[in-house]
């Protein structure tokens, strides 16, 4: 599971209320969220130029994360995130963006 404190993590957002957040950012702009098929999983909504994109972490027989069928395994989501911060993603139509501008959770 992950943990509150990471800023880009916004637990049990619905696909649409990610968008509605993600509506007004700019291009390469991301968030955490878990995913509404499985609550155990976590899908990653992004800003790109065409629109949005929503994307499932894997978790690997072996407990490792995977971003897409391309990319390497890491050991926790967040190392998926840092990785993705100077690398481009291995993500048909996301080939050009990299994860810039996380969306931060709003605290009350």
């Amino acid at each position: 599971m992950l943990e509150l404190h990471f800023t880009w993590y916004h637990g049990s957002l619905s696909r649409s209320e990610a968008e509605s957040l993600l509506t007004l950012c700019k291009e390469c702009s991301y968030l955490v969220r878990n995913s509404q098929t499985n609550r155990s999983d976590y899908s990653l909504s992004l800003r790109s130029c065409q629109g949005f994109m929503h994307m499932k972490f894997t978790q690997c027989k072996d407990g490792k994360y995977v971003l897409g069928q391309n990319s390497p395994p890491f050991d926790t989501i967040p190392e998926v995130i840092h990785f993705y911060t100077t690398h481009k993603l291995p993500i048909r139509g996301a080939e050009h963006l990299s994860l810039l501008f996380p969306v931060l959770v709003q605290t009350l």
